[in-house]
């Protein structure tokens, strides 16, 4: 796919990253979520829903091997840009798909750590900002503003290594019982590691491994 002539860029770190106005912009909870993440060099590291590919990005400069995923097509395109333009700067090593949550997997892939900034925000039918087009899909969890992170949960065992964990951004705006209702239903222990707040939303980084 070509993708149109690409009007921004910014610099982390010593990254150069390449936005699109089809694709999510790295925002509060995107960096939010790199500075939560621990990561050793030679773990193996999955990333859903990368956007630009800033998180999967800053892995592989810590010398993870990362393979990233998005279900936009831009943002596919816009990520192996980023990979291109960034890989002298890359301790490890980096693949992009493209496709919906775990859907790009192979049966027998698992990682070390899995990372997943979802579509958080409850939104009414009337709340959708571009029809149901890339920003929505983006951003829209539905009337619970759960409905993506519940499937996530649920699969997520099945691809986490035996020490593995996984790394996601739950919004205060959403509803924590039903949130701790899908974390039980999935086995899995959960801790809250970081918190950004503002008027009126309250963003958490959540860890959360299998149960012994």
């Amino acid at each position: 796919m070509v993708y149109d002539d690409i009007p921004m860029f910014f610099q982390y770190n010593s990254l150069k990253i390449f936005t699109h106005p089809q694709v999510y912009e790295p925002a509060e909870d995107t960096f939010l979520l790199i500075e939560s993440i621990s990561i050793n060099e030679n773990q193996t590291v999955l990333e859903i829903g990368a956007g630009t590919g800033i998180i999967a990005l800053s892995c592989a400069q810590k010398g993870a091997t990362v393979i990233c995923s998005d279900i936009n097509p831009y943002a596919v395109t816009l990520i192996q840009r980023n990979i291109n333009e960034n890989r002298d700067k890359l301790k490890g090593s980096m693949e992009v798909r493209q496709g919906n949550l775990f859907q790009i997997l192979n049966k027998d892939e698992s990682f070390d750590i899995i990372i997943f900034n979802p579509p958080y925000l409850p939104t009414r039918l009337d709340e959708k900002v571009d029809d149901g087009g890339w920003f929505d899909i983006a951003v829209d969890g539905g009337k619970t503003g759960l409905e993506t992170t519940r499937k996530f949960l649920s699969m997520l065992p099945k691809y986490l290594k035996s020490q593995g964990v996984g790394y996601y951004i739950f919004s205060t705006l959403a509803d924590k019982k039903l949130l701790t209702t899908y974390i039980k239903d999935a086995d899995l222990k959960d801790t809250v590691v970081s918190t950004l707040s503002f008027e009126q939303e309250t963003l958490e980084v959540h860890k959360v491994a299998c149960e012994k």
